[in-house]
């Protein structure tokens, strides 16, 4: 097992091996921990995790739980659904279970290490290379813990990790489909169980024997993906967008619903709602090849049974009702915007992708159907698509890609005396970077023995930052358009700024250092500080944060 990429989801786990002697992916299958092959699905690994003992750390995962009958006993010891915790902003409260904490983020850790120990078992053969997928609308603290909790593999030689990547989830599934027509326009629609992530991919112009179809330059330029290196095998993105939004919300969106026609509550029914939830995700898998489902859990705390039956047509309503269909129509709208600002337009694209179960559920099809046309509609590799992809790109494929969020430096203004923020990179810009941002500071005050640089993240960058106003740990920034947005510092807490230390101290007002800012392959900031009044290299090529 030379190189492995592995698709942690929020509802389903695929990990994928590359054999060389096929030269193509292939899922594999973890004893005990896949879903038992059926021939209709690959060797998903449910995404889920039960606490045997808190303090001994004893777990059971994926299929493990389901065989064990523990995935719907008690909402204590049972994880689903950790992916989107992990994610969000806001860390969920820790369990305590038997005496220690469990939170989302250490479930995670531990399920994502039992997995790649169990590939590890199949085939014992070193990893040179491990590729990991994200979704676009991920912030940088959910790349720096994916990140981590693999740091303890990550120590090269026979037994380690040599290589670790990572990669959007939509983007590796334009090269994971079998569509595989050079230089065309595909579309991945991945809506799976925590998100919906869209992405517009050039595929590489390559034939079939792996020769360059056209040679760069102008026709390169104009197929809009750039010059590359003679010989070079490149996918270029051209635009994407991501939103949190899944199959996680329709399951809970279907139990309040059940919940409101027997009478009840969410407080009311305590212990049965993991097995409410588990019944409605069935149902709602159920309602993608029949008109309706049946929904019975039996509850403890009422003693009787919480009964509906569901039809699509109802289901479809409560989508409707939630605003669904709106919020999947705008995230295509915005990845079609940056299209035809490109001069694509919808009829140039050569193939939709349909990626993740949510994508499966029939008005969505019809929703792409309707808009692309049933011809370029393509579904039937919904589960495997992103992790075969991710292996697509270990083997040589390059990846011309680009940072969905903008980032800014924040420096102290000699004129208001406060903290403010100057954009360094934008939204949009592509990595790694031909050339280094450039910034000069200036000190702030006489005897400044250190500059620290705090990077701060932007949901979404419209330019021309005007003002600032401070909250407890977030920022919100004016822009000339008076839209409010969101800004999170990144590295702001003790022992993790990045410092340069002055000797001799600096003057108020004297421009010091110039910082030079790069991001590499992997989308991690890189800082070079150079003292211009010593002309000394204070800092060189310093990993400041990862980037999304």
């Amino acid at each position: 097992m030379r190189k492995i990429a592995v698709d942690f989801g929020t509802t389903n786990t695929i990990i994928a091996v590359w054999k060389d002697e096929t030269k193509a992916p292939e899922s594999l299958s973890l004893p005990g921990l896949s879903v038992p092959s059926s021939g209709l699905l690959p060797p998903l690994v449910p995404s889920i995790l039960y606490v045997a003992d808190g303090q001994a750390g004893d777990v059971l995962i994926g299929q493990a739980v389901r065989s064990a009958g523990v995935d719907g006993q008690t909402e204590e010891r049972f994880f689903s659904s950790f992916k989107r915790g992990i994610a969000a902003r806001t860390q969920p409260f820790a369990r305590r279970i038997d005496g220690a904490d469990w939170d989302d983020r250490r479930v995670g850790e531990v399920f994502l290490k039992a997995v790649l120990d169990a590939a590890l078992a199949v085939d014992h053969s070193p990893i040179e290379e491990l590729v990991l997928t994200v979704p676009i609308q991920s912030f940088e603290q959910y790349l720096k813990w994916l990140r981590d909790a693999f740091a303890g593999s990550l120590v090269g030689g026979p037994d380690g990790i040599q290589n670790l990547r990572v990669v959007d989830e939509s983007t590796a599934a334009a090269l994971g489909y079998d569509v595989n027509t050079p230089g065309d326009l595909i579309l991945v629609f991945d809506f799976g169980g925590g998100t919906l992530d869209i992405s517009l991919v050039r595929l590489p112009l390559i034939d079939e024997g792996g020769g360059v179809l056209i040679e760069p330059g102008d026709s390169a330029a104009l197929l809009g993906i750039g010059a590359a290196a003679a010989g070079a095998v490149e996918a270029r993105v051209v635009a994407k967008a991501g939103r949190v939004l899944g199959g996680d919300d329709i399951d809970y969106w279907l139990a309040e619903e059940v919940l409101t026609r027997n009478g009840v509550t969410r407080q009311e029914i305590s212990t049965s709602f993991v097995q409410l939830k588990q019944a409605v995700e069935e149902a709602k898998i159920r309602l993608s090849d029949f008109e309706q489902a049946e929904v019975n859990v039996f509850d403890p705390d009422l003693g009787r049974t919480l009964h509906a039956v569901l039809t699509r047509s109802q289901m479809e309503d409560i989508l409707d009702r939630h605003e669904f269909y709106t919020t999947v129509q705008r995230s295509l709208d915005k990845v079609m915007r940056a299209a035809r600002a490109r001069g694509i337009f919808p009829e140039d694209i050569g193939a939709v992708l349909l990626i993740g179960g949510t994508s499966q559920i029939p008005s969505v099809r019809r929703m792409m159907r309707a808009m692309f046309g049933a011809e370029r509609v393509y579904e039937h590799k919904p589960f495997e698509a992103v992790a075969h992809g991710a292996l697509n790109l270990a083997v040589g494929i390059g990846l011309d890609d680009f940072l969905y969020h903008s980032f800014g430096v924040r420096h102290l203004s000699p004129i208001t005396g406060r903290h403010e923020w100057e954009e360094i990179i934008s939204a949009g810009t592509r990595y790694p970077l031909p050339e280094p941002v450039q910034l000069v500071l200036t000190a702030s005050r006489d005897g400044q023995e250190a500059l620290e640089l705090v990077i701060g993240e932007v949901e979404e960058s419209s330019g021309g930052l005007s003002e600032v106003i401070f909250g407890t740990r977030t920022i919100l920034m004016v822009d000339d358009g008076l839209e409010l947005r969101q800004v999170r510092a990144l590295n702001d807490d003790e022992g993790s700024r990045t410092v340069a230390y002055l000797d001799p101290p600096g003057r108020a007002g004297e421009d010091r250092v110039r910082v030079d800012f790069n991001v590499d392959q992997n989308r991690t900031l890189r800082v070079t500080i150079y003292d211009l009044l010593t002309n000394a290299t204070l800092l060189h090529n310093v990993p400041v944060v990862e980037l999304r």
